[in-house]
């Protein structure tokens, strides 16, 4: 009897073993799965300039080019601003869809200007204003949420700046994305609004090429040259106030 006894409590510690050993090798694949989930997540979460995968610009890429801003230095601006240019009410806009038009939206809000935030204006929402201010820098990720194609964009700007051609319009580029909003169509933007702004504003890491310092030189335009973002409320402070 005793010896049925021991042969029963050894059978029972080997099923105990077994049943240890299979709920430990199943947790296994639930903890690797919850690692590789971790950079889906991250990725999702940024924005790429549209036309950066197709242009000689590598975002991940180290760029030797000589930068005048700095933690210390955050503002420098090339040229001299005329700020009696810019009336008020001022109406903000973007080109490409991108946050930085509500980054703006939030300095006009700090500084207290008379101002207009519409990121998807026609030509018609800007008939009467005497400043326009243009974010530009194209977001696939704000297009689609938006709903408008890169087409669609593309005509709304052309349809803007078609009128502020044949109208007394002051125009202030802002590009204050920085590098990651370079590229094919951003680039188109920028050209299109560059050519009709008395001011360019400019997080100074999106002008690895000199596009924008270069073109400022070349047509006498005044350029402020921004360290991060955030610098453009120093910019617009001193304009509007």
């Amino acid at each position: 009897m005793k010896k049925l006894a021991l042969i029963l409590l050894a059978v029972a510690l080997i099923f105990t073993f077994a049943s240890c050993s299979k709920s430990s090798s199943s947790a296994a694949p639930s903890t690797s799965a919850s690692a590789a989930a971790a950079p889906v997540a991250e990725s999702s979460s940024t924005t790429p300039s549209t036309g950066t995968v197709d242009s000689e610009y590598d975002p991940n890429k180290t760029v030797d080019f000589t930068q005048q801003t700095s933690e210390e230095n955050r503002v420098v601006t090339i040229g001299t601003i005329d700020k009696s240019l810019y009336k008020q009410p001022v109406f903000v806009t973007s080109f490409g869809q991108s946050t930085d038009a509500a980054m703006l939206d939030t300095v006009m809000k700090r500084i207290g200007v008379d101002y207009v935030y519409n990121a998807t204006a026609t030509a018609d929402t800007i008939k009467g204003y005497k400043t326009i201010i243009i974010a530009v820098g194209a977001s696939t990720k704000g297009l689609g949420a938006a709903g408008i194609s890169e087409a669609d964009e593309t005509a709304r700007a052309k349809a803007i700046m078609e009128y502020i051609n044949t109208n007394d319009v002051e125009v202030i580029c802002c590009h204050i994305g920085g590098s990651a909003r370079r590229g094919t169509l951003s680039d188109l933007y920028s050209d299109m609004v560059m050519e009709k702004a008395s001011l360019i504003v400019l997080k100074e890491d999106a002008n690895f090429d000199y596009k924008f310092t270069k073109y400022a030189e070349e047509h006498n335009k005044p350029i402020s040259l921004i360290y991060a973002t955030k610098d453009a409320l120093t910019v617009f402070t001193e304009i509007f106030q």
